[in-house]
């Protein structure tokens, strides 16, 4: 790699901006020269580093919640490990009508034939006798599973500075060997790379590290089936309530922003689980892909900060709550925190895998079997369980759209339907308030789905009570939430349907607002 140089004369430098870490200077003179210019561009995080987390961003200054903190592109962009097949140019899912002419892997078109994209697969499968042949369409094909670890190998002859920044990144290979992940990797990727491909220019080590790193720093990009690497967004560490929010352009670069106001000094974090999962869910997800355990409050506080979103409720008292003890992390029985009856680990985790199944089951799009679900987990589930709450969110957003069933329509919903979509918002957009917070992309749905309510609320008013203080309080809180989610649902990429939901949030807070000027 390069050494660093002076953004003034591109002498060799040894100095950088104390607030970025990032921008360099051969000399004091010429960093205060560049200061005009450099103010406007500053990065407000430094990259800092400890024993615990290793390299992790701090904020170097306080940053507005909605800011961006960085755009970061990709080092490497590729199909998910578990896909149907895919165009390698567009990852369009494909049925094999249109190979690629000089390696066989299936394209979407001729014109894919020539992204760079799809150079490294491409030119390395060329080692085979025969060119590639894929006969399985539209379902998981475990071929695909070398595609970005092809990508990522590719760099390291190809682009080494890019590889230096991907051998930075944390593998847990050593944690991973002797797992079922690694015995997969070895027979999906290793041997499918050596005995079918013939790529023969890379370690079983090499091929290894490249998968634990794409699984430990991956991030999926919302689309068909797709994963990227990023060399500054790596160092997000993970907080079970993050402040920051992530979303992707057209170009797949990562776009973090401030989703609550971040402090100067104050770690910059993203959340590398659902941060809306119960805590056993997000543990087991953090110990199997990401190789630690958070000991942060949410997860040291049974009742998850008082939420009580994994918790069950107790049918002997029916006024207590079950909770893990005496650690949500090291549980040994679940305990009612009123009466003291108690449960076995077996008992639960039997009757919460019966019941996360009849949730898979449910039928998507159906009103009156969520609704049934709520009511049949309402005696053993506490109100606010992450299972329950799921299903709330999904209603909260059936009840008034296009569908097959009744009720498909806004202003079709009875009074009590009505009533029933507002109470769900609310109740979910509670929690969001504490476990997603801010400008994130949960809150910005939401807000959206509570504002459709109480506009059909105001427009059910006779004419005169619109003009009235309930009318103008309907409308102001619509326009409140209104403003919120126009601004948080447009960060999203333009291809992207919450971006449309913006633009239509924001002709929305037109005509609300216009609608409050005439009753001044």
């Amino acid at each position: 790699m390069t050494d660093a140089k002076c953004a003034v004369c591109q002498a060799p430098a040894s100095q950088r901006c104390a607030k970025c870490h990032i921008t360099s200077y051969c000399s004091k003179e010429h960093q205060k020269q560049h200061w005009k210019t450099h103010r406007g561009e500053c990065s407000p995080y430094r990259v800092c580093q400890n024993d615990v987390l290793g390299r992790y961003l701090e904020a170097s200054r306080d940053i507005l919640p909605g800011e961006v903190i960085f755009r970061d592109s990709p080092l490497v962009v590729g199909p998910r490990q578990v896909t149907v097949p895919v165009c390698l140019g567009c990852f369009t899912p494909v049925d094999g009508s249109y190979s690629c002419t000089s390696c066989g892997w299936p394209l979407c078109g001729p014109e894919c034939q020539m992204v760079v994209l799809h150079n490294p697969e491409c030119q390395l499968s060329r080692n085979r006798p025969v060119k590639v042949q894929v006969q399985k369409f539209m379902e998981v094909n475990q071929m695909y599973e070398c595609i970005t670890p092809l990508r990522c190998l590719w760099l390291k002859e190809k682009a080494p500075d890019k590889w230096a920044t991907l051998m930075q990144m944390e593998s847990h290979l050593e944690q991973r060997i002797n797992t079922d992940v690694h015995e997969v990797n070895q027979a999906n990727v290793v041997n499918f790379m050596r005995q079918y491909l013939r790529v023969l220019s890379f370690t079983d080590e090499e091929i290894h590290t490249v998968c634990g790193i794409i699984d430990v720093n991956g991030f999926e990009i919302p689309g068909p089936s797709i994963i990227g690497l990023y060399g500054k967004a790596c160092l997000l560490e993970h907080s079970c309530i993050p402040n920051t929010t992530r979303t992707f352009d057209t170009q797949l670069n990562i776009i973090v922003r401030a989703a609550t106001k971040i402090s100067k000094g104050e770690h910059i974090q993203t959340s590398y689980t659902d941060p809306m999962w119960g805590t056993a869910n997000r543990q087991l997800h953090l110990r199997t892909t990401k190789y630690f355990k958070c000991v942060c409050n949410r997860c040291l506080d049974p009742t998850e900060l008082g939420t009580d979103l994994s918790s069950l409720r107790c049918t002997k008292c029916s006024s207590g709550s079950i909770l893990p003890s005496p650690s949500p992390l090291s549980p040994d029985a679940w305990v009612c925190n009123a009466c003291e009856e108690t449960l076995n680990i077996d008992e639960v985790e039997d009757y919460l895998k019966w019941t996360g199944e009849k949730l898979i089951a449910l039928k998507e799009g159906s009103l009156q079997a969520s609704e049934n679900f709520l009511k049949e987990t309402s005696k053993k589930l506490s109100v606010n369980h992450y299972y329950r709450s799921d299903v709330k969110l999904a209603l909260a957003q059936m009840y008034g759209r296009s569908g097959e069933e009744s009720n498909s329509n806004i202003q079709a919903l009875s009074k009590d339907l009505l009533q029933r979509k507002e109470d769900l918002c609310r109740e979910v957009l509670a929690l969001a308030d504490i476990f997603s917070p801010g400008k994130s992309r949960l809150r910005g749905l939401l807000l959206y789905e509570l504002q459709a309510s109480l506009m059909e609320k105001y427009r059910r008013l006779p004419k005169k009570m619109r003009m009235s203080g309930i009318g103008k309080t309907l409308l102001k809180e619509s326009i409140g939430a209104l403003e919120d989610a126009s601004e948080i649902l447009m960060y999203e990429s333009p291809l992207q349907d919450e971006y449309q939901l913006g633009l239509q949030a924001e002709d929305d807070l037109k005509n609300a607002k216009n609608l409050l000027s005439k009753h001044r």
